[in-house]
């Protein structure tokens, strides 16, 4: 498909999952750092959100009765009314009546290759953007000192201890056996383009990963919006959702929070090689794996598509857990 044949996204907006208990998942939530924003007790649904443009970038709903928990897919927003009409236009389109949720607009969801949702959004009423984002820093972000360039002078930086005030869904991943159809699928139908491509060790022609962003040409965006990896085990499966935080003083108070809230870490805090991050991972209420991070990298259309061996997941931080290609456990 030529690229002015696909539909274009601006950006990820929500995750959407089917929980065991929505009670304890609300709890957990809350301690993660997302606001609820709204419920819809017909669809036995709880709808969370940051502080940034969406109104909700998280919805949990009640697996039903006799039903597992799963990951259900996500949403995106469409550039334009035409991108969201073509959407519309794809096989097994299906349009979702949003009119009594937070900022309304129109909603579609299709199904990727391995039968996820992929729900596209247009003309929902955004949140207003705040002028600074919000940092456990009393007053806001503070200038750092460093050893020669100090900045900060009379002024103290203190901490306030809470969750870490979630800005926005910044990310979400897939493991899969069918990656080639997987990947095509979304570079071919919408603007998705690589960032980084990893290989397997010592075999340069077999990808294992693919970390993709939204190609809005010379608009800088996220380093990655979509991570695709290869998986030797049978099927599809979500990987992790990532939220984004203010600073690492946030990251690293909300990582205490959670612990002193006895939640379980999965790997963290450190920094990625690709995309730059500083990561700190958790598991859920239902044992999902979900993220803050802080600092991530901008890219545009400029910007070349990396080439690299799998395996260097980390600059710093504690040892790769077992369930990732990890030697060790580690504990909190």
């Amino acid at each position: 498909m030529a690229d002015n044949d696909k539909i274009t996204l601006t950006r990820l907006s929500h995750v959407i999952y089917l929980h065991q208990d929505l009670n304890k998942f609300k709890a957990f939530a809350k301690d993660f750092g997302l606001e609820e924003a709204d419920t819809q007790p017909d669809e036995n649904l709880v709808l969370f959100r940051g502080y940034g443009l969406d109104q909700y970038v998280y919805i949990a709903a009640q697996a039903p009765a006799g039903e597992a928990k799963k990951f259900v897919g996500a949403g995106f927003v469409a550039r334009s009314r035409e991108d969201f009409a073509r959407a519309c236009r794809l096989p097994g389109a299906e349009i979702v009546d949003i009119s009594a949720w937070p900022g309304q607009g129109s909603l579609v969801k299709i199904r990727d290759p391995n039968g996820y949702e992929m729900r596209i959004l247009y003309g929902q009423q955004e949140q207003s953007l705040t002028t600074k984002g919000i940092s456990v820093v009393d007053g806001g972000r503070p200038t750092l000192n460093g050893a020669i360039d100090k900045q900060r002078k009379g002024e103290y930086t203190r901490m306030v201890q809470s969750p870490a005030a979630i800005h926005k869904l910044g990310h979400f991943g897939y493991e899969t056996d069918n990656y080639e159809a997987t990947c095509a699928w979304y570079t071919s139908t919408f603007n998705f383009k690589p960032t980084d491509v990893l290989h397997a060790p010592g075999k340069e022609d077999l990808d294992v990963a693919s970390f993709m962003h939204l190609d809005l040409g010379a608009e800088y965006v996220d380093h990655h919006c979509l991570l695709l990896t290869r998986s030797e085990n049978p099927g599809t499966k979500i990987h992790h959702s990532s939220f984004e935080v203010e600073d690492i003083d946030t990251q690293m108070i909300g990582h205490q929070w959670l612990l002193d809230h006895g939640h379980e870490l999965v790997w963290g805090i450190g920094r990625h090689v690709h995309g730059s991050q500083v990561f700190d991972y958790w598991y859920d209420s239902d044992r999902f794996i979900i993220e803050h991070y802080a600092d991530g990298d901008l890219v545009n259309g400029d910007t070349g598509v990396y080439r690299a061996v799998a395996g260097n997941m980390a600059v710093w931080g504690p040892p790769v857990p077992v369930i990732w290609g990890g030697k060790q456990r580690i504990s909190a």
